[in-house]
């Protein structure tokens, strides 16, 4: 994998610690034009209900809101504006309409994907809706192999969780079936959980996901 930039790198360690927690695994983080990360944040579904706020960030874990870009938005401790016109939410999985909703209405006018969400992915919001487009959002992708990694870390998270392989969800990442069919590999041999389950550094998840 090539180097990883500081915003990457923070969305894909949140997505890692989502996993060993047993939550979908999919993270987020929020930077600056410089690159430097502000927020940060990951997916809390699979986590006791709670609500968290400590010195103007927090999180929420348990709820239907508590995926990784919520939680990086309520991280934040301010929202500067102008300033935050030129700040970028950095997420593994394309967001979800509440999601690209909550980013769109933040002021924040950066969006940049890993993984691709056939199934709930809403990226056009932030560029087709009539009144989001106007706010200009600059929306990105990842580097193909962070996409690729930040992809087969998810679909093993939905196997893990349940969904089957030929479901109506997971076949919806028909056009990905290489990668499907890598995730349920590495679910079948349990390789994430012996690493999340030693609290391995997520270099070793990449190695094992590249």
């Amino acid at each position: 994998m090539t180097p990883l930039s500081a915003p990457w790198r923070a969305a894909l360690e949140e997505a890692w610690t989502a996993y060993g927690e047993g939550s979908y695994a999919i993270g987020a983080c929020i930077a600056d034009e410089h690159g430097t990360v502000l927020a940060r944040g990951r997916n809390r579904l699979g986590a006791a209900r709670r609500v968290h706020g400590a010195e103007g960030s927090g999180f929420v874990a348990g709820h239907d809101l508590a995926h990784a870009e919520i939680n990086a938005l309520l991280d934040l401790r301010d929202v500067p504006r102008p300033e935050c016109y030129g700040w970028t939410v950095h997420t593994t999985v394309e967001p979800c309409p509440q999601c690209a909703g909550a980013v769109a209405m933040s002021s924040i006018r950066g969006v940049s994907y890993a993984a691709p969400d056939p199934w709930a992915g809403a990226a056009d919001i932030l560029t087709d809706h009539r009144y989001v487009s106007r706010k200009g959002m600059r929306v990105s992708r990842a580097p193909e192999d962070v996409q690729r990694a930040a992809l087969r870390l998810a679909l093993t998270s939905f196997l893990r969780e349940g969904h089957d392989a030929l479901g109506h969800f997971l076949q919806t990442f028909h056009e990905y079936a290489p990668d499907v069919e890598f995730a349920a590999r590495l679910h079948r041999s349990r390789t994430l959980d012996a690493l999340a389950e030693r609290r391995a550094p997520l270099a070793d998840a990449l190695a094992v996901l590249a």
